[in-house]
């Protein structure tokens, strides 16, 4: 079979390339670059790989190169402009990619979302409800994978703790468990998903929640640093009333408030918090937090 990842340059679609590559000796791969200059080493020496050049906001430059393939894997990366209309560009670029995908014939769709993607008044969120919105009929089969909170993005702490001893935590109360989940195995199970194209959905669009082997707390996370670090690390703990400023100090101020919007989203009364599992489909990742942190220090 013959997949397109698009774009493949955000760290989830590497991970799917690779678990892909990994997985069946006889998957070949695309992968859709605004800048080649950004395709890892391992993946250009690759004989099953081949690196394209297209950009999301123009489905010309790409959608040829959508013709022939099986299965389509997509991702809407962060969009940091602080004159951004997210809403807008989602729904170019979400319109764009489904008339690409319809027009080369591809017979999956795989996408990677979020928890809360159903609901509005998610911040950050709006752009995964807004595509599925688009997607949905997009293909034969849709895939919609809604994921936990990345464990990478608290990769923030590296800026604080070698040096400081501390990190930062916007999830309160500190005992909240909120549902997690490493890049890796969202890789592996969107690889699993594109290879099992052509295998009769249910409904189309399918949509699963995929989240770590638990849910974890602010104060898991507090441990897990300690155990990768192996030394004594504060947890400085930003209260519900502080994210404006927090976030104010981190983007211009419209992204600010889309972050505090989406944080509030995941604290207590929030609307994801409330209604954390609606698609009735739970699937769990092996990869456990301490380990994401290890390879974040080079442990």
């Amino acid at each position: 079979m013959h997949f397109t990842i698009l774009p493949a340059t955000p760290k989830t679609a590497q991970a799917t390339i690779r678990a892909l590559l990994a997985s069946d000796p006889s998957a070949s791969l695309r992968g859709v670059y605004r800048d080649l200059s950004r395709v890892p080493t391992d993946f250009a020496s690759h004989p099953r790989f081949e690196a394209v050049q297209g950009d999301l906001a123009d489905p010309a430059s790409y959608a040829a190169h959508l013709k022939g393939t099986d299965g389509v894997f997509h991702v809407q990366p962060p969009v940091y402009d602080p004159e951004r209309d997210l809403v807008g560009y989602t729904t170019r670029v979400s319109e764009g990619v489904k008339a690409a995908v319809k027009e080369g014939g591809v017979k999956r769709l795989v996408v990677v979302s979020s928890m809360g993607a159903q609901y509005e008044g998610t911040g950050e969120i709006i752009s995964n409800h807004v595509a599925e919105g688009i997607l949905g009929d997009a293909a034969p089969e849709v895939v919609f994978v809604r994921c936990g909170y990345f464990m990478e993005n608290w990769a923030a702490a590296l800026e604080t703790i070698p040096e400081a001893g501390f990190f930062f935590t916007t999830f309160t109360p500190t005992d909240l468990k909120l549902p997690h989940i490493a890049i890796k195995d969202i890789g592996q199970t969107c690889a699993d998903e594109l290879l099992a194209t052509g295998t009769a959905l249910k409904t189309s669009p399918h949509v699963f929640d995929l989240c770590s082997p638990r849910k974890l707390s602010s104060v898991d996370v507090h441990k897990a640093w300690e155990e990768a670090a192996g030394k004594t690390i504060e947890m400085k703990v930003i209260p519900k009333e502080g994210l404006a400023e927090f976030y104010g100090t981190v983007f211009p101020p419209a992204i600010a408030e889309s972050y505090v919007e989406m944080n509030v989203a995941l604290l207590p009364g929030g609307i994801i918090v409330e209604d954390p599992s609606p698609t009735g489909e739970t699937r769990h990742g092996k990869t456990e937090l301490v380990e994401v942190f290890k390879q974040l220090l080079g442990a």
